[in-house]
């Protein structure tokens, strides 16, 4: 089985927005404070983190090890998953199948992903403020489920020590009076962008997109004229950007306007420097739109591993966390 890390950036935030900038130090700080009380955990609900007492216990995610060294941070991700299918042996020669299973109680299949945060922030073009990181593809644990449980940990952080998190609310105008709030840092995952899309930007930039829906509404009564398929399509022309973080904000932002009508998919329309369009990029998924398309994101093969890789470790398996360190600090896998 080939393995990957996925090139990502990371971006400190915060909520609300005030008129302050959160480092990553705090990110780093609230991991270790949680990791060295043994409560760096969060419940699951469907695909998402969720703080309910009425979810399942042993579906979860917590930090199993964590490493703070000179130029990186790193931390191991496990996810306990009673969803998951149980692993299985097979001799071919035999015809057999040997299914593992364990009769301990709140045992369930589980997954575990390496991530590794450079400290080195990027200074400067687009990515000015983030910070390069390295994250073992794993099913189960993907960079929305990351997001989710790391800013769940820095709300925590912020409650237990409120006095660290207030600032001045950013005014839309001088005359609103200025208040102080309360905020928690929040934390997100930019995907390196891939040479697909670097190809798609540089053939030209974006023009503007195209929504699609394609489905039976309406099945009419028996013997009658019925609606097989219904397509709908939104074509919006936009000033020409080659910023696509933004444009997809613009597109959330439609869809919601536009929430009798489910999209199903997009697809980004490319112009040259006269505004006439070019082409444009692949179809692809609005239920990725949130998070980025992972089609998008540039991965890089894990090279060396062997046969003895497992599906979990409770503690950093180092050829997988020495490579990730060895891809944040390589120039030629961020150009």
């Amino acid at each position: 089985m080939d393995h990957y890390m996925n090139l990502l950036k990371l971006r400190m935030g915060r909520y609300p927005t005030v008129d302050v900038e959160v480092p990553i130090g705090v990110l780093f700080e609230a991991c270790d404070y949680y990791y060295k009380k043994n409560d760096a955990i969060a419940l699951i609900a469907g695909s998402t983190v969720n703080a309910s007492a009425n979810v399942d216990e042993s579906n979860a995610i917590y930090i199993s090890d964590l490493r703070d060294e000179g130029d990186s941070f790193s931390m191991l991700l496990v996810r306990g998953d009673p969803g998951r299918a149980m692993p299985s042996f097979v001799n071919p020669k035999k015809r057999t199948v040997t299914t593992i299973k364990s009769n301990e109680p709140g045992d369930v299949p589980g997954a575990s992903s390496h991530l590794i945060v450079s400290k080195q922030e990027i200074a400067a073009g687009p990515d000015q403020g983030r910070y390069r990181t390295a994250m073992e593809r794993t099913r189960g644990i993907g960079r929305a489920l990351a997001r989710d449980f790391l800013t769940s940990l820095l709300g925590r952080f912020s409650e237990e020590f409120p006095d660290r998190f207030t600032a001045e609310k950013k005014r839309k105008s001088k005359k609103e009076k200025p208040e102080t709030v309360q905020y928690r840092p929040t934390v997100r995952f930019n995907p390196h962008e891939n040479a697909s899309l670097k190809n798609d930007l540089e053939s030209g930039r974006i023009g503007g997109f195209k929504l699609v829906r394609g489905k039976t509404d309406f099945q009419g009564e028996a013997n009658e004229p019925k609606i097989e398929r219904m397509d709908v399509q939104l074509r919006a022309v936009i000033a020409p950007t080659e910023d696509v973080n933004r444009v997809s904000k613009l597109i959330n932002h439609v869809r919601k306007a536009l929430d009798a009508i489910s999209f199903e998919d997009f697809k980004l329309e490319l112009v040259d420097e006269g505004g006439d369009t070019i082409g444009s990029t692949q179809m692809l998924s609005v239920d990725n739109l949130g998070d980025g398309d992972m089609r998008y994101c540039k991965t890089v093969a894990i090279n060396g591993l062997g046969a003895g890789v497992v599906e979990c470790y409770d503690k950093f398996y180092d050829p997988i966390l020495q490579f990730g360190k060895k891809v944040i600090h390589a120039e030629k896998n961020w150009q």
